[in-house]
């Protein structure tokens, strides 16, 4: 049977090898055609990516000079006439729109002079602290002297942008530098692109600004194609971090494009399939006699697959058996359950023993009432259910009883199992006390401030997100108190830094003895500054915890020659809102930071509250 099938397979071999050259010579040009279409589209989105990413360098880089002529006059002439500042300042904001402002920050890092003010009014009481997200930035430029240029982020006059800081110096009584703050210029992102894309056809590319690898900016069209974008890196400065991407469009494609590669490839397919199809019925009487003689050679084989088949059923049997007697050497507890009937198909030694049952006991019990080993059993294995229909993880943290009536934490890992249309249930329990006393350690530790024992900034920031939703569901009121301790700075630099964290664990010490219900809760908000929130508690219950701050701190007396009072007080601001669907957390933070700037500006060592304009 296998000589006369022979000869066919030379004929086939050839007649494949035919076809396949021919379609292969036929891709080729077609090929060939399509690679210098796309090698036009890829030039023309090329050039006009690089020509814009070199615009958007050249534009900063004139802005960059500006700047840093009027740090070259501060630094040679000492600090310049703020008049004198204002107009060179306006003159680089007049000549570049994308500017949102210039500012002057002074030594301590706090904002001292904006030009224009108008639009900038939340910076005046910026003050960059290790918490923002430029600090390290801006350091670095102080250390090395030389301009830097950050990364995007979130202006709190609204929108992204960027900042250069240039460092800026004066001489001392020695004539030696003296660092004097940074020149900072503000860039806004979306006045920026627009500027730059302005003379850009909008209709033939989708343009993105991005950063790390992620769009800050993106002007899109729909029909824009991805597989022929072109990026090209951008150099600010210092920083590498921004790329320029166009896509062409659909439109600019099809202007580039034309039918001719298709028109060739369909042709000569066409003719190369018709003239092999022509040689194939040739063959195709010799192709029915091979088909019937390997049917039969198969028949043949399958007789003998079917043989090894019973072996390895009989083998497979014999290899369940031992898997399940090694699984009581096992301790962790394997089951295999019927949900409807409650009978236990399979079980470990390690599934009842470990809970002080014998097998019949526990079988018995379960069948009769399953709650009693497995507290909530009828809704967890609703969830087990709904998680594996959702094609969730069915790995449940529960709780299971022993005989004596203590409960035993358990880890189960369960999957459901349907097999002709019956369902069946397969877990595997694990006692997880030590891991999740280790992770409760763990997570006490992730929210508690080192120095004071506080919770920590991080904890305040979710607590606050879960009162807000809780209590805005309820209809319920939020205070706020933020609490800056006065002129600590002083207190550092007189007594020293270990008399200053000591005087932060006193003032811990008296937020935690203010606070009498539970659920309100004291943070270190950062350095020297605090918060409190006050769950479900109006104005007066606000008022009242503040006003036992400052008698309780006052009456430790803590010594401050530099405070005018002559010993160590708190500026608090107080705020309080009834949570809604149009606002969030943040919102209540700044009330908050707006009385706390108000009660600094009127002398600290006293309570501002915040009211509704």
């Amino acid at each position: 049977m296998q000589q006369r099938s022979q000869p066919l397979w030379p004929a086939r071999l050839t007649l494949m090898a035919f076809l396949l050259a021919l379609c292969i010579a036929s891709l080729l040009l077609w090929q060939q055609l399509l690679t210098a279409q796309q090698e036009r589209i890829a030039e023309r989105v090329s050039y006009q990516a690089n020509s814009l990413a070199r615009e958007l360098e050249a534009s900063l880089n004139d802005q960059v000079e500006g700047l840093r002529r009027i740090a070259q006059l501060w630094n040679q002439r000492g600090r310049i006439p703020r008049d004198e500042w204002t107009l060179d300042s306006q003159f680089s904001l007049t000549h570049f729109k994308s500017y949102q402002a210039i500012q002057w920050l002074g030594a301590d890092l706090r904002m001292r002079w904006i030009e224009p003010l108008h639009g900038n009014e939340a910076a005046q009481r910026v003050h960059l602290t290790p918490a923002h997200p430029n600090f390290n930035l801006a350091i670095q430029a102080k250390a090395s002297g030389e301009a830097r240029f950050t990364d995007s982020f979130a202006l709190i006059q609204g929108g992204r942008g960027f900042i250069l800081y240039t460092p800026l110096y004066v001489r001392d009584a020695l004539n030696e530098q003296v660092f004097d703050g940074f020149l900072q210029g503000v860039f806004r992102v979306e006045p920026l692109m627009d500027e730059l894309l302005a003379n850009l056809d909008s209709s033939e590319f989708s343009a993105y600004l991005l950063e790390s690898g992620r769009p800050i900016y993106s002007r899109e069209q729909t029909d824009a194609l991805k597989s022929l974008q072109q990026q090209v890196p951008l150099q600010l400065l210092n920083n590498h971090n921004f790329a320029l991407r166009l896509q062409p469009s659909e439109r600019l494609v099809q202007k580039l494009t034309t039918p001719l590669p298709e028109f060739v490839l369909g042709a000569s397919l066409t003719i190369s399939l018709l003239l092999v199809a022509a040689l194939a019925l040739a063959l195709e009487n010799a192709r029915r006699a091979s088909a019937l003689q390997t049917s039969n050679l198969q028949l043949n084989e399958e007789v003998g697959q079917r043989e090894q088949v019973e072996q390895v059923l009989r083998d497979s049997r014999e290899r369940l058996q031992l898997v399940l007697d090694l699984t009581d050497s096992s301790q962790d507890g394997l089951f295999i359950i019927d949900p409807h009937s409650r009978d236990i198909l399979h079980m470990n030694q390690a599934t009842y023993s470990s809970l002080g049952y014998s097998a019949e006991a526990f079988q018995e019990l379960f069948k009769r009432d399953p709650e009693q080993l497995l507290p909530g059993f009828n809704g967890w294995l609703e969830g087990v259910r709904q998680a594996h229909q959702d094609d969730l993880s069915t790995i449940f943290q529960r709780q299971m009883r022993r005989r004596d009536g203590s409960k035993q934490a358990a880890e189960i890992s369960a999957q459901l199992v349907i097999r002709n249309g019956h369902e069946y249930l397969i877990g595997v329990s694990r006692d997880n006390i030590e891991r999740l006393q280790l992770e409760a350690q763990l997570q006490q530790l992730s929210q508690q401030d080192g120095l004071t024992g506080l919770y920590n900034r991080r904890y305040f920031d979710s607590q606050l997100d879960s009162e807000w939703r809780r209590l805005r569901r309820l209809g319920a009121p939020l205070t706020l108190l933020m609490l800056d301790i006065d002129h600590f700075k002083a207190y550092n630099d007189q007594f020293g830094h270990l008399a200053g964290d000591d005087a932060l664990r006193r003032l811990a010490q008296v937020l935690q003895d203010c606070l009498q219900r539970e659920g309100d809760v004291a943070c270190r908000y950062g350095g020297e500054e605090f918060a409190i929130i006050l769950s479900n508690t109006d104005l007066d219950g606000g008022a009242h915890v503040s006003a036992q701050v400052h008698q309780q701190l006052a009456e430790l007396h803590i010594a401050h020659g530099a405070s005018p009072l002559g010993y160590l007080s708190l500026s608090i601001g107080l705020a309080c809102v009834t949570p809604n669907a149009q606002e969030q957390p943040d919102s209540l933070i700044a009330h908050s930071d707006k009385a706390l700037y108000q009660a600094k500006h009127e002398g600290r060592n006293r309570t501002c509250v915040w009211r509704p304009a």
